[in-house]
Formats: structure tokens, C-alpha cells, sequence
């Protein structure tokens, strides 16, 4: 599962009008890298059905990040149906993961238990720990105290045809900085064999599985319910004890990915 910052990537072009090339690359060498028995989830997130808007399916209208509808579109990628936290999806697991349940955003049927279940790897490209969607999955899991189950009710169009949608989605109550903090997360999961971080260019690339995250995060969650986004001044700042590699060259996107494809 990758989230990704195109901005990262930018940071080496000469110009913004070959950024297509560079992403391209990029995802070659990703799909490369994961194989034939791998599968490549991308978020497509868009926000606009919570605001009572419509959803409609084939647009490239994802809200988080250039790079994802770039890869929705020119690679053809298929799209799940949940109308805020949809993904693009291509390889060997495809259609098990489209086949999830959509009504319950981080339910136990949800595309997320079963990034869960096949112990996926996460990928942040250039994109803070923070961004991690499957963080709120955890939450979930584990009924966190500063969330609540709200039913969002609004369109969903596909192939020109519109129905009525209701989705739950487990959000963040109002009165509350419910923001996950960086620095938590990366000393939480700084004793992980299976985390890896390092600096690419001005920004920052990290690796974890599933597995790993949800036991670490579930374990700090069991101690301090509002573990995830309860401040301590006292283990800020955040770079002591990190396995933190410095690569500013233009090979450091390479050697990155290749890790991803280290076993577990």
C-alpha cells in the first residue's frame, strides 16, 4: 500500500513538464520490484460524499496526491467502491480486495482487515507517518474514545446510473485535536525490524507491515487510550534511536523501493 507525495519526486526534475516520465518510472520500478504475486494498493480518497456531494466513480477525482490519479489513469488501475476511502488497485490480489465490503469505512469486512490479514506492506513516499490510513483502521479495531460511528447518506454514480449510499465512518469528534502525532509513531515503531525510514531528498520515506504496525499500535493504544494523538513535550524531538539513511541523489529513489520488496 503506497502513500505518496509527488513533491518528493519533483525535487529532481529539471522541469514540472517531464514529471509524467518521472512517474512513470517510478511505478514501473514499483510494480517491478513487487512482481507478479504482488498487488499495488494507491489511495484514491476524495472527501466531497462526506460533504453531502456526489461520488462519481470513473472521475479521476482523488484528493490525495497527484501521483494517484496518475497511476488511476494511465495504468488503468481498477478502483474500489467505497466513495471516500476508494483505492487503485493492480496485481495478484485485486480482486479479494475489491470484493470488500464498502459500508463500514475500517470495518471487519473493509479492504483494510485484509491488508491486515495478508500482512501488506505500507509505503510512505515522501509522505508523513501520519498519512497512514490504516492507523484509523487500528482506531477502529480498538473503539478509540475521540471517534464515533456517523452515518454519511449521499450519491454514488457509476456508470451514469445514481443510487442512494449510506457508508459509516468511524471520525474524529469535533471538540478534539484528534491529529496523529509523528513523533509517536516513529518512536513506537523505531525497535521494528520490519520498519525502515530514511530521507529522501527534503523529505521523508518509511516502510512498515501490517502486522508489525497493528501489534505496536494496539499495544500503545491498550496502555493510553489516546495514545496516537495525546502531546508529550517529553519525546519530542523525534529523530533519537531512528534508522535513518540520508540518500540525495537520484538513485536513492531505487535502492528505497528495492526495499520494499525484502521479506517480512
Amino acid at each position: 500500500m503506497l502513500h505518496s507525495n509527488s513533491a518528493g519526486m519533483l525535487q529532481y526534475a529539471l522541469s514540472k513538464r517531464n514529471k509524467r516520465k518521472f512517474y512513470k518510472i517510478f511505478f514501473n520500478l514499483l510494480l517491478n520490484t513487487i512482481g507478479q504475486k504482488g498487488t499495488l494498493v494507491v489511495p484514491t480518497y476524495n472527501y466531497d460524499f462526506a460533504k453531502g456531494r456526489s461520488f462519481i466513480y470513473e472521475k479521476y477525482n482523488s484528493q490525495v496526491g497527484e501521483l494517484s490519479n496518475f497511476f488511476l489513469k494511465e495504468y488503468k488501475a481498477r478502483r474500489s467502491l467505497d466513495p471516500i476511502f476508494s483505492h487503485a488497485i493492480m496485481g495478484y490480489l485485486k480482486n479479494e480486495l475489491l470484493n470488500s465490503k464498502v459500508n463500514i469505512s475500517f470495518g471487519n469486512q473493509s479492504i483494510f482487515k485484509k491488508l491486515h490479514d495478508y500482512n501488506f506492506k505500507i509505503f510512505g513516499f515522501c509522505s508523513p507517518l501520519n498519512s497512514m490510513t490504516f492507523l484509523h483502521y487500528i482506531e477502529k479495531q480498538m473503539n478509540v474514545k475521540y471517534r464515533y460511528n456517523k452515518k454519511f447518506v449521499s450519491t454514488f454514480i457509476k456508470n451514469n446510473k445514481k443510487k442512494k449510499m449510506e457508508l459509516n465512518y468511524f471520525v474524529g469528534k469535533k471538540n478534539i485535536d484528534y491529529q496523529l502525532r509523528n513523533y509517536k509513531l516513529e518512536k513506537a515503531f523505531k525497535d521494528s525490524k520490519n520498519f525502515f525510514s530514511c530521507n529522501f531528498g527534503n523529505f521523508y520515506c518509511w516502510t512498515i507491515n501490517a502486522y508489525d504496525c497493528f501489534k505496536i499500535i494496539r499495544r500503545k493504544i491498550l496502555k493510553q487510550n489516546r495514545f496516537l494523538i495525546i502531546w508529550l513535550a517529553s519525546l519530542y524531538p523525534s529523530f533519537v534511536g531512528i534508522k535513518f539513511c540520508d540518500y540525495n541523489n537520484n538513485f536513492s529513489i531505487y535502492f528505497f523501493i528495492m526495499l520494499i520488496g525484502r521479506p517480512s
